[in-house]
């Protein structure tokens, strides 16, 4: 479900004699507002000998400034700022930098005074024809030409001290968005292969395989290309000669389960449930109620199972009742009153078992799971592993590919091996799938307890110059890591500090201000991108209302298709909420809208969440906006390379870059709190040293709202590190950042919302949070 929308708020003034002030109006945030920048036509044309069509690239922009003005209870105060943001005696941006980190110096923003209005906004047919080079990947091809940077010199030299004499290493690199991570792969996988060393390149999915494979196809069979499920499959031991892996996907395991368990759950139902008495008059709704039950068992079941298969305990610990999924006991402590004991891990690990003795089928996570336990023999030719994008690993990968590769716990490989992780935790943001960055992030506990694996070292590097963009876009990135290192994740993150290395500065805009075409929208939700879509589509009608102007092209990166079928499936929705029957038959289950939205939530039908918040939004327009929506944007069946207009979730957009983009206002919001009593004693001294006891009472401390895990801050921080040139950020950022200004200025004495007056102890733990923001661009990581 999408996070709770809240107004950016406009931080208030106070005097410097008052806790209270006045709420400043919007109209303040208005006036600070960064520019646009005006297109110059300066261009460069690059023919495409494979397209029919040429790229325009934009190499060169004016930047304009806008006049900003804060109020308070005593005047008016009234400065010019321009975006781009310059470090104080620095003599470059891109100088080297350490592999512990940048030495940074401290941003300072340049002041200058221009009163320019605006440009109009053209038309996007007439801004930007074959103009494709919006959209680039990634992973593109990599200029092996340029010269590598330091950070990436001092892995590649790494490398080349590498033989098959010197013993094993284990090498974590922490690599920032846009930071050049592709390029360095390969050319550590080139110096490697010189000195005779065969690869095992593991990669995320499909898609990351069959780009690494064009990419390493000039070193040959010296390096393999996988998927982790692929190498998996491929140095599997089978559980006998003749069984025969045929995977299928959770639905059909869990369907398997309801068929070959309901009539035990039913049963242990029966005897342990203490409903309301059934009569006649019940009869039929209590036996709905008792299929339910029956059936988010079966599900509780599943659920334990996966928990297992993405950890990396071994199977007797299938048998801890701890293993048990934490959401089927808080149903059983809240709602049906009786203590779920053994049940779904006797289940769970009867399943299992079940699964290698073909009476059960696996799943791809499953055999997976069966590879680390044990049976997993990589030929002893292959002497070094190259595991990319590793934040998105689950505690069971990571176990399999970098421990028992390293540490060789069932003797099945003859000699050590190099172990080279790739990755970074504030771009993690697939936890729902499993992933645990917490386990990339304390890897290192594995190795350093002794010697014994015959590994000579555990090290680190890090990659902080970002290839992508300037200083300005590098210190929003920058501020979102400095939440995060202060906030309950901070023991699950390695703390870095971008270096914007891109000789275009960059621009933020606020969200009033319009970006040039072609642009991305990126959201959070699904139902956002619909949303920015349609509104979209409005604008411009009302802004070329002559019915002569071409459409405007809206893109959706993705499956298109998919689109489709969802539009279909939630007219069902509306039909369950309209108390009509559904047509699709897969529907039929639910009989009201309440009882198909408490479904989707109690069984985590993830698939339904945007249909039910679209009807939830919409509700009676709920089909004519979904057909404006086919019609206007999915039919039309833009390109990615044509359009005006690319919508896109952060999930989707991870590994793409764009020059103009524009953030959504439905990322999480961004709010300090009190630190807990029990972790405040660690307050400013470094992670995992002592601090002595004192009776001395202590003071309060706040950080950032956060969870302690998930996901949410690092979908903020993929979303603004996907521009090139142009950024626009919603409400909710500049009216944080206001508000951290003010405070840090003495000018509130309010919560962020204005209406809470705050006491003198919660104002001072607020200015030495906010206070910390510039140590940590300048490289100070612990406050």
């Amino acid at each position: 479900m999408p996070p709770r929308k809240r107004k950016a708020v406009q931080p208030p003034s106070t005097t410097s004699t008052s806790t209270t002030s006045t709420t400043s109006t919007r109209q303040t945030r208005a006036r600070k507002q960064v520019p646009v920048p005006v297109p110059v036509p300066v261009v460069t044309i690059d023919s495409d000998s494979d397209s029919d069509f040429q790229s325009v690239v934009v190499v060169q922009s004016v930047k304009r400034s806008t006049t900003q003005t804060t109020r308070s209870t005593q005047g008016t105060r009234t400065r010019t700022t321009r975006a781009n943001l310059t470090p104080a005696n620095s003599t470059s941006s891109t100088s080297s930098t350490g592999s512990t980190g940048p030495t940074r110096s401290t941003c300072v923003i340049d002041l200058v005074n221009d009163d320019l209005d605006p440009p109009p906004h053209p038309p996007p047919f007439q801004q930007h024809q074959h103009q494709h080079q919006q959209l680039q990947l990634q992973q593109q091809q990599p200029q092996t030409k340029r010269n590598p940077t330091p950070e990436q010199q001092r892995i590649i030299d790494f490398g080349a001290t590498l033989n098959h004499n010197s013993g094993g290493v284990v090498v974590r690199i922490v690599a920032g968005a846009g930071t050049g991570k592709t390029t360095t792969l390969q050319l550590l996988a080139e110096t490697l292969t010189k000195n005779r060393h065969r690869i095992l390149y593991i990669v995320y999915n499909k898609a990351a395989q069959t780009d690494a494979e064009e990419r390493f196809k000039h070193l040959g069979p010296m390096v393999q290309c996988r998927t982790m499920h692929g190498a998996a499959m491929q140095y599997m031991t089978k559980p006998s000669p003749s069984f025969e892996f045929v995977p299928v996907d959770d639905h059909e395991l869990i369907k398997k389960i309801e068929r070959d368990y309901s009539n035990t759950v039913r049963l242990w139902m029966q005897h342990n449930f203490k409903g309301p008495p059934v009569t006649s008059a019940n009869a039929a709704e209590s036996a709905k109620a008792m299929q339910k039950r029956i059936q988010l068992c079966c599900f509780y079941i599943f659920k334990t199972l996966e928990t297992f298969y993405r950890s990396s305990h071994p199977r007797q610990k299938l048998s801890d009742t701890w293993l048990t999924y934490y959401p089927a006991k808080l149903k059983h402590q809240s709602d049906w009153k009786f203590p779920e004991g053994r049940f779904y891990v006797d289940a769970a690990a009867a399943i299992w078992d079940k699964m290698w003795t073909g009476q059960f089928p696996i799943t791809h996570d499953a055999y997976l799971k069966y590879a680390q336990l044990g049976n997993f023999v990589l030929p002893p030719y292959i002497t070094t592993i190259l595991m990319d994008e590793s934040q998105d690993s689950s505690a069971c990968q990571l176990d399999l590919f970098v421990v028992q590769l390293a540490k060789n716990p069932f003797n099945t490989h003859p000699r050590t091996r190099n172990i080279f992780i790739v990755g970074d935790a504030a771009q993690s943001i697939y936890y729902f799938r499993g992933a645990r960055p917490k386990e990339l992030a304390q890897i290192q506990n594995h190795f350093e307890a002794s010697n014994q694996s015959g590994f000579t070292s555990f090290t680190d590097f890090s990659l902080t110059r970002s290839f992508r963009f300037g200083e300005t876009v590098a210190r929003v990135a920058n501020t979102l890591l400095w939440m995060k290192s202060n906030s309950p994740q901070a023991k699950d993150f390695n703390p870095y500090c971008l270096v914007g290395g891109s000789s275009t500065p960059g621009t933020l805009l606020s969200a009033s201000e319009e970006l040039p075409y072609p642009y991305t929208i990126i959201a959070r939700s699904g139902l956002k991108l619909i949303m920015k879509g349609l509104e979209a589509l409005a604008k411009h009608k009302q802004r070329f209302p002559d019915p002569s102007t071409p459409p405007l092209r809206i893109a959706i990166n993705g499956n298109a298709k998919e689109y489709h079928g969802k539009m279909k499936d939630a007219l069902d929705v509306y039909r369950l909420w309209k108390k009509q029957k559904p047509i699709n038959p897969k529907f039929h289950e639910w009989e009201t809208f309440e009882e198909f939205e408490k479904d989707v939530q109690d069984r985590e039908l993830g698939e339904y969440v945007l249909l039910i918040t679209l009807v939830e939004t919409y509700q009676d327009e709920t089909p004519s906006t979904i057909l404006s929506f086919e019609t206007s944007i999915l039919t039309p069946n833009h390109t990615l390379h044509t359009a005006d207009i690319i919508l896109s979730t952060a999930h989707q957009s991870k590994g793409l870059e764009y020059d103009h983009v524009e953030v959504s206002d439905d990322f999480i919001d961004l709010e300090p709190k009190e630190k807990k009593r029990d972790d405040s004693s660690t307050a400013g001294f470094r992670r995992g040293t002592q601090v002595p006891p004192t009776n001395e009472p202590k003071e309060k401390v706040m950080e950032w709202g956060l969870k302690a895990w998930g996901d949410d801050l690092n979908l903020w921080y993929v979303a603004v590190t996907r521009p090139k040139k142009l950024l626009k950020l919603p409400d909710r950022w500049w009216g944080i950042m206001e508000y951290m200004e003010m405070v840090r200025e003495g000018k509130t004495g309010l919560s962020l919302d204005g209406k809470e007056a705050l006491r003198e102890e919660d104002v001072k733990a607020l200015k030495t949070l906010f206070g910390g923001l510039d140590g940590y661009l300048e490289g100070r990581f612990w406050r």
